[in-house]
């Protein structure tokens, strides 16, 4: 043993030893699946997550940052049993052991649930769901083929439903397995046995209520392409309302339940009754529609009958001529009445436009002209003869020689009667003048003129009379 305790040890630190612990967790375990429960969850305001993963000997803590929990499809509870994809480190400041988890998914129920979208998706791409390929349930099925476990309550449910609604029709019943590995199998082989005898109108596969697991027989791919393939179309009813399997998508019709199914392919009785009572109706009514129809088929046959005879066609032609002949007679004296009425126009016009005719009309014209003429030629003859008196008076009032007659006279230069005198600068002392009178004329020589107005002379000889 040495004696100095210091000598041959090598100390580490606390956080040495947990960077250590860390580093080699972080190496060796750098992805994990963990499946648990989850316990203590804590949500604190950042959005991250910490809680606990246990199973019935052991627990680990947890931490799920915020982007990571923001992707999870579900809500994270206590007690919730779930699959976490997580990386193991060590929280330095603690020395403790955690898992940073990435993802997370449910446990069992998830696992299922996945298998069946994706089968879901792939069936669907190859299109077993379309509605185009849908055969239609026929309406009053003579056979139903049931198939389903003769002990389960669905196949009790479902014939108390359709004894009550449809009781005369036959159910054939095929006996399988509804739940386990072999189920699926011994369902698709009922269904070609089912499609071998070719009896049946309809099948039906039914089953009652379950978890995942216990319907998961119906959620087989081969069991669906079966379901597709098969001639005669095919009910479900399979589980509850809630419950889908890839079983109802791929089926010609889906039921809620077994119940449901029956009343789907049942018709019920009184609905029949009713439906035989207005069909009963309908062809009475359909009946005495076609009576009455052959009714006045045969009226008209009768009366075409006695149209066609030939002694009424004899009789009907000779009526037909009868009527041509008067309206040929009719015709004719309306032709001779109208022919007679255009050769009286045409005489009429004839001796209108005779050339005696017309002699004697232009003669009458001529003579009309000629009164017209003499008449117009003495009018204007008489018009001018007033014109000319008119004229006669105005000239005898304004003449020269009236003006003589009453005392007065023209003198006029050089004896010529134009040269006429009328103002005393036309003429000078020793100019020999002519006067003019009414009756001879008078020489005579100027000895002196002077400016001096008769007018003025005889206004002036007035005022001294005055």
């Amino acid at each position: 043993m040495p004696t100095n305790l210091t000598d041959a040890r090598e100390i580490y630190s606390v956080s040495e030893i947990n960077q250590q612990i860390k580093h080699t967790i972080a190496s060796n375990f750098a992805l994990l699946w963990v499946e648990g429960e989850i316990s203590n969850l804590a949500r604190p305001a950042s959005g991250h997550l910490y809680f606990s993963i246990k199973d019935k000997n052991a627990q680990l803590r947890c931490v799920m940052f915020r982007n990571s929990n923001m992707r999870v499809p579900f809500e994270i509870t206590n007690g919730l049993q779930v699959i976490i994809r997580a990386k193991a480190s060590v929280y330095e400041a603690r020395g403790d052991l955690q898992l940073i988890v990435d993802g997370m998914e449910e446990a069992g129920f998830g696992v299922l649930q996945r298998q069946f979208e994706a089968l879901k998706n792939k069936l669907y791409e190859e299109g077993l769901f379309d509605e185009d390929t849908k055969k239609n349930i026929p309406t009053f099925p003579s056979e139903i083929a049931i198939i389903t476990s003769p002990s389960s309550a669905a196949i009790k449910d479902y014939l108390q439903v359709a004894q009550r609604r449809y009781p005369c029709c036959k159910k054939t019943v095929y006996s399988v397995p509804v739940q386990g590995d072999q189920a699926a199998a011994d369902i698709s082989s009922a269904i070609r046995a089912a499609n071998m005898h070719a009896s049946a109108d309809v099948i039906v596969l039914i089953r009652g209520g379950g978890s995942i697991e216990d319907l998961w027989s119906f959620n087989d791919e081969s069991l669906a392409r079966t379901i597709a393939d098969s001639q005669i179309p095919i009910v479900s009813g399979i589980g509850h309302e809630i419950d889908y399997t890839i079983a109802d998508f791929v089926a010609d019709l889906r039921a809620p339940t077994p119940s449901v199914a029956a009343e789907l392919t049942c018709p019920e009785a009184e609905i029949l009754h009713s439906m035989l009572a207005n069909t009963q109706r309908t062809l009475k009514r359909l009946c005495i529609e076609v009576i009455n129809t052959c009714a006045q088929s045969t009226d008209w046959l009768s009366q075409r009958l006695l149209r066609t005879h030939p002694s009424n066609i004899i009789n009907t032609q000779k009526l037909s001529l009868q009527r041509l002949l008067d309206r040929l007679q009719r015709s004719t004296q309306v032709h001779t009445k109208d022919s007679q009425y255009h050769l009286q126009n045409l005489l009429h016009r004839l001796r209108n436009q005779s050339p005696q005719m017309l002699l004697a009309s232009q003669q009458t014209h001529i003579d009309t002209l000629h009164s017209r003429l003499r008449e117009t030629i003495r009018h204007q003859l008489d018009q001018m003869n007033h014109k000319f008196q008119l004229c006669t008076t105005t000239m005898n009032a304004v003449s020269p020689l009236n003006t003589l007659q009453r005392g007065y006279s023209i003198t006029a230069k050089n004896n010529q009667p134009s040269d006429v005198i009328n103002h005393y600068s036309q003429i000078k002392k020793g100019d020999q003048l002519t006067t003019y009178l009414a009756t001879g004329e008078v020489i005579s020589r100027v000895e002196s003129t002077s400016s001096k107005n008769i007018i003025e002379n005889i206004s002036t000889s007035n005022k001294e009379t005055i």
